[in-house]
């Protein structure tokens, strides 16, 4: 039989081990701030008239315009603890503040915002690039588009 502190002591080395498994993954490339450079939305079906109208997007298409001509700013910062900062402003005006967390596995981003109304902005989001000047993410847009992803390009800032 063991002493009484070796059962302690391997419950401790498996709570550390367990600790250090679900601790973040988070790729040195991806630490930094980034700034948006355009939104599109791309299908690699054969797009229909139709499907073309529906991804012909008035408000995605106005936010490029507006980050084109420097009157809105989307901002993300991924740091090395596993925890992230996000703003969208547009006109000067402050539009989106958001903190959380995330990891990425399998080359995709997982992200948790329990503060902020309707959770993440990139949670389950594919990391298409990840470069030391550009950084390319991807997700499926959901029933309305189905087949189409909105891809999503930044540059870094630092």
């Amino acid at each position: 039989m063991f002493p009484t502190a070796w059962p302690g002591i391997w419950l401790l080395a498996g709570l550390l081990l367990l600790g250090a498994r679900t601790r973040a993954q988070v790729p040195a490339a991806l630490m930094g701030q980034w700034e948006l450079r355009q939104i599109s939305f791309v299908t690699d079906q054969g797009a229909t008239p139709e499907l073309l109208a529906r991804m012909d997007n008035p408000e995605v298409a106005a936010l490029n315009r507006e980050v084109t001509a420097g009157t809105a700013h989307l901002l993300v910062t991924f740091r090395p603890d596993g925890t992230y900062a996000f703003s969208i402003t547009r006109v000067g005006q402050p539009a989106r503040n958001e903190t959380g967390t995330y990891y990425v596995q399998h080359k995709t981003l997982f992200a948790q915002s329990p503060t902020t109304a309707g959770g993440s902005s990139f949670d389950h989001q594919r990391l298409v690039q990840v470069g030391r000047r550009k950084l390319v993410v991807d997700f499926l847009v959901g029933e309305d588009l189905p087949g189409v992803t909105e891809e999503v390009e930044y540059r870094r800032l630092q």
